[in-house]
């Protein structure tokens, strides 16, 4: 199973201890308009999965994020 910190943290470019489920959008410099699609992306293409735009749009944060896999049954909280 892809661990969802280590594409966060590749993607974001953080150490995997920053990656806090209270990591956010507008609170990290380095996650922007472009580094977001890149995270969808990865992280379709690690879960094997396509998500909504509603879903895109709702990943916000890192708990949304792990909220939304869960949802989709791809990781357990």
């Amino acid at each position: 199973m892809p661990d969802l910190v280590q594409i966060i943290a590749r993607i974001l470019q953080l150490d995997t201890k920053e990656i806090t489920s209270e990591l956010a959008i507008h609170e990290t410099p380095t996650w922007n308009s472009l580094s977001h699609i890149e995270l969808i992306v990865s992280i379709e293409e690690e879960f094997d999965l396509e998500l909504t735009g509603d879903e895109i749009v709702a990943m916000t944060s890192v708990d949304n994020i792990r909220r939304t896999l869960s949802l989709r049954g791809v990781i357990t909280d």
